[in-house]
């Protein structure tokens, strides 16, 4: 298993069509930043900024598929933001299949890091992909994975919690005891956020057994 840590910068997240989302977050003082999935050319990030973001400005973009302002504290605001990067290809979602994980970003205001876990085959395909669509991260590392060999090393954080969410709710039971929903509801996600971490989780696993 192999690792790569590479970095996007502004200029490569204007490459990817993305650039005016991250503007519009940055300028609300970004404080926290989570993938909650991705889907090769799009994600589910939750974000946490110190001021409100501009609600209209993030709704107008075309490439902004789902807005949610979940929680309003007196220091920060937090939002659920799902969008489809509209200059990568749908291509990416495959070779983002092949990886462990791509979703575990160190977000600033001016570029994202993130790591490349898997082997260095699919890391070269999803590189090469990005690549073909005029975008070039940076390598900054690229290595042996030195991660714990334990099974659930093989899942992001928000994987691991959805799944052993679902177990402790009976959710692996036969029957079921509960839906996905009901896990969603649990967590405060969208049903459609929890079936995607469980099918990646049970695929992290199984790829880790055979």
């Amino acid at each position: 298993m192999r690792e790569a840590e590479v970095s996007i910068t502004d200029n490569e997240l204007a490459a990817m069509g993305i650039a005016e989302l991250f503007a519009i977050v940055s300028e609300a003082e970004l404080l926290a930043f989570e993938a909650l999935a991705c889907r090769g050319n799009g994600a589910v990030v939750q974000i946490e900024v110190a001021t409100r973001c501009d609600e209209t400005a993030l709704a107008g973009l075309e490439y902004v598929d789902q807005l949610n302002h979940v929680a309003a504290r007196d220091d920060a605001h937090v939002y659920v933001i799902s969008f489809t990067a509209p200059d990568l290809p749908a291509s990416l979602a495959e070779t983002a299949a092949e990886l462990v994980g791509t979703c575990d970003p160190d977000v600033d205001d001016h570029s994202a890091t993130l790591s490349l876990v898997g082997p260095q085959a699919a890391i070269a395909g999803h590189l090469d992909d990005y690549e073909q669509a005029g975008v070039s991260p940076a390598l900054q590392r690229l290595g042996e994975y030195d991660g714990s060999a334990g099974l659930l090393d093989s899942l992001t954080s928000r994987q691991r919690e959805v799944i052993e969410t679902a177990w402790e709710m009976g959710f692996y039971e036969v029957p079921k005891d509960v839906s996905a929903e009901e896990i969603a509801i649990k967590l405060g996600l969208e049903s459609s956020t929890v079936n995607e971490h469980l099918q990646r989780a049970e695929r992290n696993l199984l790829t880790q057994i055979f």
